[in-house]
């Protein structure tokens, strides 16, 4: 698609092309540098903004210039830049369409071009006119800068012009492998050579930076209030003593010093709708503040914030502000200023249970270590001793690098057990994730999962059957008969299914085993899931184990011997 960068003044100041990456989001993938400096990481216009232009269906007209975007990550090291749709081109305040009317391609693996293979470049180079350009050459060679052993460029004889920066590079099957950037020539010698950013480099920043967009959230273990229901959202949360003309803090602040007089909060929003009535209260220590009622005007998503200002300076305390659109409440975010009383020294959270949902009481559902063909993964953990105002923040890693850090102040007290979570919208990449807990700058839980390639079905994971024979433990020659084999429901511990008297509607499968000791559980299990597991016998002792993870690989039927111990 078609990028146009104004200046502050609105004049067109650079042109571009770049890549959907995200359909339903509308993200787009393109080169830093047609939205600034990547020399001095200077943006062309102060709030990162670029006109969209889509291209038409028979791809032989002029781009419709149709949606507004501006930039949320960037890597001027690697020439890289995110930008995401946020309305319409010619009415900021209307509300996006459902469907954007966009297509992504599938992903290519640019290690596996070698030089002679086919490379296409598709974009809007200025000598190209209005319409879209599609030149085609070949894979040249590759140019590892650093000596590191990872290739920053590919080299081709496809054109790439002024225009085509931050396009498409596409293989021979139509697959992304890379993002066109560059093109050199000299007059002394005939031919020209361009430079493709990879797909592995591409997608790696993408993949990091769509982690890291606002995707933790977390709840508190306590009751809540059943309100209506509302598609409108607000995300990216942010206190600080200053905004840009983004309309974002410029330093995010979980507390401030005593005396300060200025405390914005900065936020995103979605599917809101003009006319709608936004509400907002600030609180100190509990006690109102301030509020205001407006009609909303501001569009259907951007960002924004609010302001709470004293001449004299803010009195110490813990400040919360409710948000609500049309009475529903979206959001409570809450800072300090000055020092607070909070006990965070004899505060905790317990051990970290990964699942793929949770309840309203922060009970994870379907946990395990390891998981298949998934968007989002929940931590749930619980909590004792946090006080209200206490900061803590979580810290998330992607191969043991950082890929998300927020920090927060506990709104409220008397929660025993809360939960964030980490998304992408392309589902979470295959590799291993780590989540590091802070009270202050105190680590107090560090847990990993393991997001698996696995084996799919069109994107649903295949149960397996589980069989095995029940043996004892000091005779592995003599089977055990009339064992019963019990699996709980993913996120039933065997302690849960005891106090609820062994309630029927928490088993999830079981088996007796028969004369040779073998048995067959009469429902499949999910690999990558993880089960609590008792096997009982009268002449025996008792297995218990909770937490007993399907391997995300194993075959069907999948083989789980048991050994019991006599009496």
């Amino acid at each position: 698609m078609l990028i146009l960068v104004p200046d502050n003044a609105g004049d067109l100041y650079d042109t571009g092309s770049g890549t959907i990456m995200d359909a339903d989001k509308g993200l787009i993938l393109t080169n830093f540098h047609v939205m600034g400096d990547p020399d001095t990481g200077k943006l062309y216009n102060d709030d990162g903004f670029a006109g969209i232009g889509v291209m038409p269906n028979d791809l032989r007209g002029a781009p419709v210039l149709r949606y507004a975007a501006r930039m949320i990550s960037h890597d001027p090291q690697y020439d890289l830049a995110i930008l995401q749709i946020t309305g319409l081109l010619d009415d900021a305040r209307a509300a996006l369409p459902a469907n954007l009317g966009l297509t992504t391609l599938p992903r290519g693996d640019s290690e596996s071009l070698l030089p002679g293979d086919r490379l296409a470049v598709i974009g809007y180079p200025g000598l190209g006119g209005a319409t879209v350009t599609y030149t085609e050459g070949v894979v040249s060679g590759f140019l590892d800068e650093d000596n590191n052993g990872e290739f920053e460029w590919i080299k081709t004889d496809a054109e790439v012009n002024p225009g085509n920066s931050g396009g498409l590079a596409i293989d021979n099957e139509g697959n992304f492998v890379g993002v066109p950037t560059a093109g050199y020539s000299r007059s002394d010698v005939a031919g020209k050579i361009s430079l493709v950013r990879p797909a592995t480099i591409a997608l790696r920043f993408y993949d990091n930076a769509a982690l890291g967009q606002g995707t933790k959230s977390g709840l508190g273990a306590r009751a809540t209030a059943v309100g209506r229901r509302t598609t409108a959202t607000i995300a990216g949360v942010e206190f600080g003593d200053a905004v840009n003309r983004q309309g974002k803090v410029t330093r995010p602040l979980t507390s401030f010093p005593s005396g300060v007089t200025d405390i914005y909060v900065s936020f995103e929003y979605s599917s809101f709708r003009n006319g709608q009535t936004f509400a907002y209260e600030w609180k100190i220590d509990g006690e109102r503040a301030y509020a205001d009622t407006i009609a909303w005007s501001e569009g259907a998503s951007g960002t924004t914030w609010l302001h709470l200002y004293s001449e004299e300076g803010l009195p110490d305390g813990l400040y919360t502000v409710d948000m609500r659109l049309d009475g529903v409440l979206l959001h409570t975010g809450a800072v300090t200023v000055g020092t607070t009383s909070s006990s965070a020294a004899n505060a905790t959270f317990g051990p970290i249970t990964f699942a793929t949902d949770v309840t309203d009481n922060a009970q994870p559902i379907n946990a395990g270590n390891t998981f298949i063909d998934v968007q989002t993964v929940y931590a749930t953990f619980s909590v004792s001793n946090m006080s209200k105002g206490t900061p803590w923040r979580t810290r998330w890693l992607y191969e043991g690098e950082e890929v998300l850090a927020e920090e927060d102040v506990w709104e409220d007290d008397g929660i025993t057990a809360s939960w964030v979570s980490l998304s992408h919208p392309d589902g979470l990449p295959a590799g291993e994730f780590t989540l590091e807990l802070y009270i202050g700058d105190r680590r107090v839980q560090r847990g990993s999962f393991t997001v698996a390639e696995g084996r799919r079905s069109g994107s649903r994971v295949q149960p397996v059957n589980v069989t095995g024979v029940v043996r004892e433990i000091d005779n592995s020659r003599r089977t055990i008969s009339g064992a019963l084999i019990v699996f709980l429901n993913p996120g039933v511990t065997v302690e849960q299914w005891v106090n609820a008297d062994f309630d029927e509607s928490m088993i999830f499968a079981r088996a007796t085993s028969g004369r040779n000791g073998a048995y067959q559980l009469d429902a499949k299990v999910t690999p990558g899931q993880s089960y609590a597991i008792v096997v009982v016998h009268d002449d025996y002792e008792a297995i218990v184990a909770d937490a007993y993870m399907i391997p995300a690989d194993a075959s069907d039927p999948y083989q789980l011997d048991m050994t019991m111990q006599r009496k």
